[in-house]
């Protein structure tokens, strides 16, 4: 058998040094990762004053939340709740997005210092508000915490998510050099002719773990057989928070190969010259819009409408999003709709609010390809679909994925603490043949 070829060890290299720098990175990612994965029960369990309310028999309706929504806005003026979430069970809170208001006397953004507002929506009362990922060890902000951690770490938030991108790229990068090293090298033609054995057959001690060997080689088997086992979900979470931090940037690479739309992330139309504040359509009149565009939406595509999912206004784009589930949706274990301001599980119609054109449809499956596609990796990722067995099985691979890194830096460790030894034990090998060398 031939010796590793210099790609392969230049790839050793890489993987190393890669893997080293990911590290510390997929430490946290995947640790937060495993608890994340039961966040809404998190959420519920720990934040149940703004995330649960008793249910009332004369139930809510979509004007409701809109009125909640105005009322919002009029208790703290320099507020924007540019988003709106509706409830998907009975008792669940209304929540809403919020951004600062814009001055009219300045033309400024005003400063607040929470983003997000939950609410009853049975009777307007605010529940309280927050600013996501604000660190703090209290249980009832620990799930927003451990959240803003996993897709930002400590970083403002633009940084954050262009950074956690950026490293989710790098991830997918190392996983394909990892996976090649678990490759078997070429071997050479046997000078006895009899046949080498099978590349399957050489390849199977990668996917193996030898309990019975050394530190380092056990640790090298369990790094590398673990990889192999799960690389592809290594993949897909890796795919999936690129997506998930860059969505535009994967809109761009994703829609060359495949039909490919993301209207929140990569808008087919242009940003306006300056943000429209005060549009011409007002919420209630996009909501009646969004509900009769998608009832003739869904005679067209022969899918079934559910329930409203959410309402969102992006001023810079002076366009309405509204959300409801359909029978394209990715529901959980139970048929259930979940994360309902993704557009992996809610389709999306955008309407102008300067006319209240309809400009567009986006569902989550069996419209385009690439939307297809992406919705089931997101889903995946985000555990909305599959339910507590998937959850469970996410959590499991997080710890997984930590302990591969602990693994693979325990490797360099080990390594480089042996390097000394045998540099000393080179010299002396040295002396010892010019010794022997010199008694002939």
């Amino acid at each position: 058998m031939s010796g590793p070829s210099q790609l392969q060890q230049l790839t050793v290299k890489v993987h190393r040094y890669l893997g080293l720098a990911l590290a510390l990175f997929l430490i946290l990612i995947a640790g937060t990762g495993s608890i994340i994965a039961f966040y809404d029960d998190l959420e519920r369990v720990l934040n149940t004053r703004m995330r649960v309310v008793t249910p009332q028999p004369g139930g809510w309706t979509l004007h409701d939340a809109l009125v909640i929504r105005e009322r919002l806005e009029a208790q703290d003026p320099r507020s924007h709740a540019f988003s709106l979430q509706f409830p998907q069970k009975p008792d669940e809170t209304l929540f809403s997005r919020v951004m600062p208001a814009i001055d009219p006397l300045t033309g400024e953004a005003f400063e607040i210092d929470y983003d997000q507002v939950f609410a009853n929506p049975y009777t307007g009362e605010r529940l309280g508000q927050r600013l996501i990922g604000a660190a703090t060890l209290r249980p009832s902000g620990l799930p927003s915490f451990l959240y803003y951690l996993h897709y930002a770490l400590i970083f403002p938030l633009g940084l954050g998510i262009l950074l956690m991108g950026g490293l989710a790229l790098v991830w997918a990068v190392e996983c394909l050099v990892g996976f090649y090293l678990t490759l078997p090298p070429k071997v050479k033609k046997r000078k006895d002719g009899n046949p080498s054995r099978p590349f399957l057959q050489r390849w199977a001690t990668s996917w193996k773990i030898n309990r019975a060997s050394n530190g380092n080689r056990f640790l090298l088997d369990l790094h590398r057989a673990s990889g192999l086992w799960l690389f592809p979900l290594l993949m897909i979470f890796a795919v999936t928070g690129f997506a998930l931090n860059l969505g535009g940037y994967y809109a761009g690479i994703v829609s060359k190969f495949a039909a490919y739309e993301h209207f929140q992330e990569a808008p087919p139309w242009p940003a306006l010259a300056a943000p429209l504040l005060d549009p011409p359509v007002d919420w209630f009149e996009a909501a009646d819009l969004g509900q009769r565009y998608f009832a003739e939406q869904a005679k067209i595509g022969g899918f079934a409408l559910r329930k409203p999912a959410a309402i969102e206004y992006r001023r810079d784009l002076g366009v309405y999003f509204f959300l409801m589930h359909t029978s394209r949706d990715l529901g959980d274990a139970q048929g259930n709709p979940t994360e309902t301001n993704s557009p992996a599980t809610a389709a999306t119609i955008a309407i102008d609010a300067r006319n209240g054109a309809f400009l567009g449809l986006q569902l989550p499956t069996g419209q385009r390809a690439g939307n297809t596609a992406t919705s089931w990796l997101m889903a995946l990722h985000v555990t909305a679909i599959g339910g507590r067995a998937w959850q469970i099985a996410v959590s499991a691979f997080g710890l997984l994925v930590v302990g591969m890194s602990v693994t693979g830096v325990l490797l360099w460790w080990r390594r480089r603490k042996a390097r000394p030894t045998i540099r000393q034990a080179a010299p002396a090998s040295g002396r010892s043949a010019s010794l022997a060398k010199d008694s002939v």
